[in-house]
């Protein structure tokens, strides 16, 4: 990158600030040339040849190395996009086309919006609220994950969401939501490594590209700067997100706070949510607490229902089943469907209330009804369980259907298992892969080996090892121990793949390590037969021993096996 200097620049941009406030609308030229420009003003930063586009473009991360506040990028009158695919969608990284033998013009906000410094208390604590046992807990640094559909921010709220496993609705370590799935045979996974329903804090503002609708937070702009508190909000959530203006969270964090000194209750809660995740300031869950207390006082509900879930985990609070239950009820009597699945969960579990799954049933109803799809789900698995209600698969699967539609991963494996095994429904493996398909897609690591078993028993679609051993292997890889499982048994006996004691070994011993007591009795087998291992029964006895205590009955008659031959053995 260069500077004031008179050569020739080559492969390169020429770029100037301008001062959002002192724009005024060019008058037209004779001529399309490039203007004069004073040359102390103009920077350069290298052009890159897109392999997409086949165009040169500038990096926009290049662009916001140079100037601090960058809003956009005008070419004269004229605001210069950013490169789109054939979707529409922006490319990342983020990228204009270059302008050759021009110079293009970088507005910023300037110096009415530098950063300003950022307070860590509020200005007061509402004594009306809870806010006892509180300690300071520190952690490592979260960040906002981009979705792969150019930019947009999956905000992950402080939740207790989590799946418990069917065959029956089992409670789970911790501070689990309730079951959310129903029985299949064919699946000897414990894991839950669905994606957890979350609610963002902070409300998407727009889907319409920074370039393209410039107007839209120019406009924001100008009434933030007036005082207008739910642009001023606005304007955060355009900084926050990244797809209007450049993700920045202190300038995010700078507009949430002009609104909150105004008492705006989202605002409020929003700086709350930044602390707890540590955007842009380090990670502190009692100073969000403060925070969301601070808007929950004014009834918000988001607040109250993210407060009962800091006191169900216990952070920056010490954990209390029963305060959390106070906070969910406030938001729940507002509407909140979140909240009102929590107290489903938590009478489901016993969790601060006694357990009571009809008054659970209730509150999913709550939920429910608002479209609230994992709670859908839990009143589905209910009906196939026939957990406090009468069993019910035709209701099950209506339920399930409901949550699925939404595209709720759970639910929609749940419909997979539905039609694969024929409850509620007739058998049908085509609507059981492509439910399967649907949440293998939203990265659900059972699904994905439920996708490997109707490719390896030949369900639906012919029998195929070889892809049935390319799913199994991407679940396996994530730590999926049924998967893991399954690619020991194709190692073992050679299918799809020549046979491997060795790798065989490997995987029932990853599967093993996660609780499978199939594995452990594999594991236990190739000890006493000498299969990738030397013989050892000794070792044997062990593994089965392990595979008993892990569940597996059947390992029990290995045991004794093992034991009378090891008795041999030494006489």
């Amino acid at each position: 990158m260069t500077q004031g200097d008179d050569t020739p620049q080559e492969n390169v941009q020429a770029l100037r600030a301008v001062i959002k406030s002192t724009l005024t609308a060019p008058t037209p030229t004779a001529t399309d040339a490039p203007q004069p420009q004073a040359q102390e003003d103009i920077v350069f930063v290298d052009c890159q040849h897109d392999p997409a586009s086949q165009k040169e473009v500038v990096l926009w991360d290049d662009i916001i190395l140079a100037f601090n506040d960058v809003l956009h990028v005008r070419h004269k009158a004229k605001v210069v996009p950013f490169l789109k695919g054939a979707d529409f969608r922006v490319l990342e990284p983020r990228r204009i086309a270059a302008v050759p033998d021009a110079v293009l013009d970088v507005i910023i906000e300037g110096k009415s919006s530098q950063a300003e410094s950022i307070p860590h208390k509020p200005q007061e604590a509402l004594q009306d609220y809870p806010q006892k046992d509180i300690t300071t807990t520190t952690t490592g640094t979260t960040t906002i994950t981009h979705s792969p559909q150019g930019g947009s921010i999956q905000e992950v709220t402080i939740t207790i969401a989590e799946a418990v496993p069917a065959p029956a609705p089992v409670v789970a370590s911790g501070v689990s939501r309730a079951p959310q799935t129903i029985p299949d045979s064919t699946d000897s996974s414990n894991n839950n490594n669905g994606k957890e329903h979350t609610q963002s804090d902070v409300k998407d503002t727009t889907n319409r590209g920074p370039q393209l609708y410039v107007e839209d937070l120019d406009q924001t702009h100008t009434n933030a700067d007036l005082g207008d508190v739910a642009a001023q909000v606005k304007l955060g959530d355009m900084y926050l997100d990244g797809k209007v203006a450049p993700q920045n969270y202190q300038s995010a964090m700078k507009w949430y706070l002009r609104a909150a000194d105004q008492d705006s209750p989202d605002a409020q809660r929003k700086i709350g949510t930044i602390h707890c995740k540590g955007l842009g300031v380090s990670q502190d869950y009692t100073e969000g607490m403060q925070w969301y207390i601070r808007a929950a006082g004014q009834g918000d509900a988001d607040a109250q229902r993210e407060i009962g879930d800091m006191y169900a985990k216990g952070l920056g609070v010490s954990q209390d089943h029963k305060k959390s239950m106070e906070w969910y009820l406030k938001a729940a009597e507002q509407g909140d469907p979140d909240a009102q699945r929590e107290i489903g969960n938590n009478y489901f579990k016993g969790l601060g209330v006694s357990q009571d799954h009809k008054k659970s049933m209730d509150w999913y109803l709550k939920a429910a009804e608002q479209g609230n799809a994992p709670a859908q789900c839990n009143i589905a698995v209910f009906y196939s369980t026939g957990d406090g209600v009468s069993r019910d698969y035709k209701n099950a699967a209506d339920w399930y259907r409901k949550s699925a539609l939404q595209g709720y991963a759970l639910a929609q494996r749940s419909m997979g298992n539905l039609y694969k095994n024929g409850f509620g429904v007739r058998i049908d493996y085509t609507k059981a892969m492509e439910w399967y398909q649907k949440a293998s897609a939203q990265g659900l690591l059972q699904a994905q080996a439920d996708v490997a078993s109707l490719h390896y028993h030949g369900y639906g679609v012919p029998k195929d090892y070889s892809t049935a051993m390319r799913c199994y292997l991407g679940a396996a890889e994530q730590s999926n121990k049924a998967a893991q499982f399954q690619l020991g048994h194709m190692f073992e006996h050679g299918e799809g793949t020549s046979k491997d004691y060795t790798k065989a070994f490997e995987w029932y011993i990853k599967a093993a390590e996660q609780g499978d007591g199939g594995a452990s009795k594999c594991i236990g087998q190739m000890y006493y037969k000498g299969l990738g291992v030397l013989k050892d029964l000794n070792m044997a006895v062990d593994w089965y021993r392990k595979a008993v205590e892990q569940g597996n009955a059947s390992a029990k008659a290995s045991v004794d096996d093992a034991l009378k031959d090891l008795h041999k053995q030494k006489n």
